[in-house]
């Protein structure tokens, strides 16, 4: 195989061909694989009517990803084992030229499943131990609770948004990406919401790394190139605005019909005091009523982003399994 960097001339042919009916997680989202390449060392290949992945990030994200099809049809049960099988020996045929392991990553349970058994049944030499994250774990919601909040489980997020409404009453606002021209606005509360970060890091209020510093940096670009690419992409989003100023932001794409994938959303500490974060996302909920789903990613195991996501109560914590 021919392994490459992800061009967009790459994602357009993708986007037109790839089979994404199935396809839940995060790190299946085209836009996503575009866009995280240089964060994880991301090769991809096109090959065989095949979309091949190989990572070579930190050990539990070292490996394949499972192969994604492309085809104009739909398969048969049986049509679509015969296939993976073939994708299968392409895979130990490349680890073996590349003198690689055959690992796997980022594959939900359900592809687990999959690869397992054409394994079991075509290459039982290949011997495979899989091992779980928690971290890894992408939080998928139902989009219709979000936007209504509705019942005792929301009713503290019900709460919060309903102060914001009462405390900004008549003096905000949620403009869509999808019918207005917000791009600059959303870079605006990106670039002012990193400067708080580093800033809260020089006075030693938070701990940053080195590391994290180049990967909240490397965010920032990644939402600049996703917005100069925002049509190519189909991107979903919007802002909220506080006396006409931007003070919140949202981005996502799809990852299939059902799904959207929520990429990044940012708010500026002063409106996140005021209820800004829960406003934005019952907004944003609201505005993409076509998804039954949202995808909002991992935790990356960091404590307070873990707690945040759980009190939304997600409908399912998609695991995500890598070999050793």
């Amino acid at each position: 195989m021919n392994w490459s960097i992800l061009t967009l001339q790459d994602f357009l042919f993708l986007n037109d061909c790839l089979v994404s009916s199935e396809l839940e997680g995060s790190d299946s989202s085209l836009v996503n694989i575009y866009l995280l390449q240089k964060k994880y060392d991301t090769k991809t290949a096109v090959h065989k009517g095949f979309l091949f992945r190989y990572y070579e990030g930190s050990e539990n994200r070292t490996g394949y990803g499972f192969p994604l099809k492309l085809c104009d049809k739909k398969l048969s049960d049986a049509d679509k084992a015969h296939s993976l099988s073939k994708a299968v020996s392409l895979i130990i045929e490349d680890a073996v030229t590349n003198g690689r392991k055959v690992k796997f990553c980022l594959l939900t349970e359900k592809q687990k499943i999959q690869l397992d058994n054409v394994l079991k049944t075509d290459f039982p030499e290949i011997s495979i131990e899989w091992q779980t994250n928690r971290d890894d774990c992408d939080y998928i919601y139902s989009r219709e609770k979000l936007a209504a909040l509705s019942g005792k489980t929301y009713h503290k997020k019900k709460n919060h948004v309903s102060r914001f409404l009462r405390n900004y009453e008549g003096n905000w606002e949620f403009r869509s990406l999808n019918l207005c021209s917000i791009d600059d606005d959303m870079i605006f509360v990106a670039q002012k919401w990193l400067e708080e970060r580093f800033k809260l890091a020089s006075s030693g209020e938070i701990n940053l790394s080195e590391s994290e510093k180049n990967i909240l940096n490397l965010e920032h670009e990644m939402i600049k190139t996703a917005l100069k690419n925002k049509d190519a992409f189909s991107l979903e989003g919007g802002v909220l605005y506080i006396s006409g100023n931007p003070v919140a932001m949202t981005l996502a794409s799809r990852i299939s019909e059902k799904i959207l994938d929520v990429h990044f959303e940012k708010c500026l500490s002063e409106a996140a005091d005021g209820g800004a974060y829960a406003a934005i996302n019952w907004c944003f909920a609201n505005s993409c009523d076509s998804y039954e789903f949202l995808n909002r990613e991992e935790d990356m195991g960091v404590e307070g982003l873990r707690k945040a996501k759980l009190s939304y109560h997600p409908q399912n914590l998609l695991e995500k399994f890598y070999s050793l």
